[in-house]
């Protein structure tokens, strides 16, 4: 089964490391989708400021793509390892979550679309789901196929 969650930690870093790429060099046109129109123009007017700011998250999720990357080999502690950085992305991704439901509310306050929030806190859904499965419903995936064997070999 590890060799299952390697795979997908390796396919959650190859989108994240997509993802954020595109965030930091392409910053006004992933928000051109998100932010509401200028009511002289009709058409998204990106502050600067949210560019800098939407580069910065980019470059936090490779930050945190780092612990995934180096999650992927088995090792004998990598257990603990995957669990404090699930658990680290967990938590992010629960505040992320709470931020976005709360300007889904107030969305005109927000400077972005509905949409663009719904659509947001929609799809770090399967984030958020997939590591608590990995951590609070099935530990056994994020165990080494070695200590398995090891433990094995100690009763015998």
């Amino acid at each position: 089964m590890t060799r299952v969650f390697q795979i997908g930690l390796a396919i959650e870093a190859l989108l994240n490391i997509f993802g954020a790429v595109t965030f930091v060099l392409y910053p006004e046109w992933c928000l051109s989708f998100a932010v509401t129109d200028d009511s002289t123009t009709d058409s998204p007017n990106v502050p600067p400021s949210s560019t800098v700011l939407w580069q910065i998250y980019g470059v936090l999720v490779l930050a945190l793509t780092v612990p995934i990357i180096l999650c992927i080999p088995d090792s004998e502690a990598v257990a603990e390892k995957r669990r404090i950085v699930f658990q680290t992305l967990i938590t992010g991704e629960i505040f992320i979550e709470a931020v976005l439901l709360w300007h889904i509310t107030q969305p005109e306050k927000s400077g972005f679309t509905l949409t663009a929030l719904v659509f947001s806190a929609v799809n770090l859904l399967p984030a958020l789901s997939w590591h608590t499965f990995a951590i609070y419903i099935k530990p056994g995936l994020i165990q080494s196929n070695n200590m398995s064997t090891k433990s094995a070999k100690k009763t015998l």
